[in-house]
């Protein structure tokens, strides 16, 4: 049961521990996929088989290097993105004001009629 009194999580903590949850995850899942690579081999080849499977394993880490601790990225916006494809574009960079309008729409470019095929 929850305690009452304890504070609530906040956006970065939750974002945190939930990062933590699919990294174990995801190293449980790459554990069974190297054990069952090497039964495999062992199936298929014996202990050779199985010596093998573990050396490709372990020259497939070194050649991708160790995992990146990455966490995940959360922006947030004040507003909804304008649409420049109908709107244009305004912008103030330092003292200079740079403007382009919305460029007219134009028909697509295809042909109404088909080609019958050639038989």
């Amino acid at each position: 049961m929850p305690d009452s009194d304890a504070e609530p999580l906040t956006d970065a903590e939750r974002s945190t521990a939930a990062h933590a949850e699919m990294m174990m995850a995801y190293e449980a899942r790459l554990a069974e996929q190297r054990r069952a690579s090497i039964e495999a081999g062992r199936r298929k080849g014996g202990v050779i088989g199985a010596g093998m499977a573990g050396a490709m394993l372990a020259v497939a880490e070194i050649y991708e290097g160790p995992p990146k601790e990455d966490a995940p990225v959360t922006v947030e916006a004040s507003s909804d993105p304008t649409d420049i494809d109908k709107d244009g574009v305004e912008v103030t960079v330092g003292d200079v004001d740079v403007a382009s309008p919305a460029l007219e729409r134009l028909d697509p470019v295809v042909s109404k009629t088909r080609k019958p095929p050639q038989v």
